[in-house]
């Protein structure tokens, strides 16, 4: 990725900027055997070398701001890339925090040095270049507080990516769950419209029944009434006749009350099938 590839040239240009420094700083030790005009040319050349490493940690820092911005985009994706990537940013800012500590420190002792014996025509020049240094380093503290910044954004994108991607799982197993639910409703709804079909045809079928049976005993009754009109007297096989023609009307009626019975139970299950529905 590019962003890893920029932060290694930052830490290798700081790396090779505070050998410049550190070289310089060896040099300027050993003040005594070198003319005073070297010493404030070192200084100069070791003050462009920190402003060119700050032109560079400068554009890395907008580089990383504005893959910050673009990672926001993208980072569900690549969360595993970012991990990476953070990694090595990690370690490239490791590695610059310690050459610009070693930096320093090389800085800070030849200061002294020159402190105990700088030439007193040097003393103007070598301050405002000493300012100068102070206001690079200061400069880079700041762009170390950005680049952490920057740093702690691409944290909270992962963090950010990782909820969302936890959210979309839950959210596809949610519908998931939705889905299955309505097809066991759908097939249980189906199921109960087949049960109500079969008590309407069953209701269909003792309608039919109870239709038949009323029809048989309308004409035993009517028959039954023949024979009482042709019956002048009573007559012992005209009332035998009569007795039998009255129980088959008696068993009919008994016949159509109990399929009276199974049209208002089979009325009552279908009432019952389609409240559930």
């Amino acid at each position: 990725m590019k962003i890893s590839s920029r932060f290694r040239a930052v830490a290798v240009g700081v790396i090779v900027a505070a050998g410049v420094g550190i070289a310089s700083a060896a040099q300027l030790k050993e003040g005594v055997q070198t003319p005073p005009g070297e010493h404030e040319v070192a200084l100069r050349r070791e003050l462009a070398a920190a402003r060119a490493e700050l032109e560079i940690m400068q554009r890395a820092v907008r580089d990383a701001s504005a893959q910050a911005h673009a990672l926001a985009t993208t980072v569900a994706k690549q969360a595993a890339q970012t991990l990476k990537e953070q990694q090595q940013i990690d370690e490239a800012l490791e590695t610059a925090q310690r050459v610009i500590e070693d930096f320093r420190a090389e800085a800070i002792l030849w200061d002294r040095e020159q402190a105990a014996g700088a030439h007193p025509s040097m003393e103007a020049s070598q301050l405002a270049v000493k300012r100068a240094l102070d206001e690079e380093r200061r400069k880079v503290e700041l762009l170390q507080q950005e680049l952490t910044t920057a740093r702690q954004t691409i944290d909270a994108l992962k963090t950010g990516a990782n909820v969302a991607a936890v959210e979309k799982t839950n959210a596809i197993k949610d519908r998931s769950v939705a889905a299955t639910a309505l097809k066991q409703a759908g097939e249980a709804l189906e199921l109960e419209r087949e049960r109500a079909d079969s008590a309407v045809r069953d209701l269909d079928i003792v309608r039919q029944e109870r239709d038949a049976s009323k029809q048989v005993s309308a004409e035993l009754s009517a028959a039954l009434e023949q024979e009482r009109e042709r019956a002048a007297g009573p007559h012992p096989s005209v009332a035998a006749s009569q007795l039998a023609a009255k129980r088959a009307l008696d068993e009919e009626r008994r016949k159509v009350e109990l399929l009276e019975q199974e049209l208002t139970t089979a009325r009552q299950t279908i009432d019952a099938l389609k409240t559930g529905a």
